[in-house]
């Protein structure tokens, strides 16, 4: 004799499954994207970047290139964190600070503008210009204040994470060394952090940034 489920029972079936998807649609409204945040320390002293930086932008891009095994495909990926201080066009004559991260030794497999891990300046291997033949890693930080000259001394930054946000990326890392400020003529000590910043993946040939540091 088939037993059927008694009306409470179906009732509180209903019940569970009701409350079961108000639950599920309540977790995914609540999620939200934390908000991008962005400081800076010149010598110690944290810097207003919003009141000092009329423009903050990024810039990444990847280019194919030649390396020292022609067999395989090496990929430069640059990642450009660039702060002007007057408002228009991005351009390397004005007065800027950009903290510039190059991977010369790209993962051609996972899709993303930049990859985790350390960079550093001086490079690991003083003979190699680009993906070291050595093994060593190829990995670089850099800083410009004027002009596309590079004006680090020494320092390390990470890319700490990295994900997708709708149709572009997000990440998070830091960064600090020391470098020549042309302007007042003196090394000096700075320090970044950001977090939940979003890259821009310009395909403007018109960018200064376009191909930086050649292939």
């Amino acid at each position: 004799m088939e037993i059927l489920p008694s009306p409470m029972g179906i009732l509180m079936k209903k019940l569970f499954l009701v409350l079961t998807l108000l639950f599920a649609f309540t977790c995914e409204d609540d999620r939200v994207e934390e908000p991008m945040s962005m400081k800076l320390w010149l010598n110690g002293e944290e810097v207003d970047v919003e009141a000092n930086y009329k423009e903050i932008t990024t810039f990444a891009e990847e280019v194919e290139y030649v390396g020292f095994d022609t067999t395989r495909t090496f990929v430069k990926k640059i990642l450009v964190i660039h702060f002007q201080k007057e408002e228009g066009r991005i351009e390397l004559t004005n007065e800027h600070y950009a903290v510039v991260f190059t991977d010369w030794e790209g993962d051609t497999s996972n899709g993303l503008p930049i990859d985790e891990g350390s960079y550093q300046w001086p490079s690991v291997c003083p003979v190699c210009p680009r993906a070291c033949m050595h093994g060593a890693p190829s990995k670089w930080v850099r800083m410009e204040i004027v002009g596309a000259d590079d004006y680090s001394i020494g320092g390390t930054a990470h890319i700490e994470t990295i994900g997708e946000s709708g149709n572009t990326w997000i990440i998070s890392g830091d960064g600090e060394g020391t470098f020549y400020n042309p302007y007042s003529e003196a090394n000096m000590h700075g320090r970044i952090e950001f977090k939940n910043l979003k890259i821009d993946i310009d395909e403007d040939d018109t960018t200064p940034y376009s191909d930086y540091g050649g292939h």
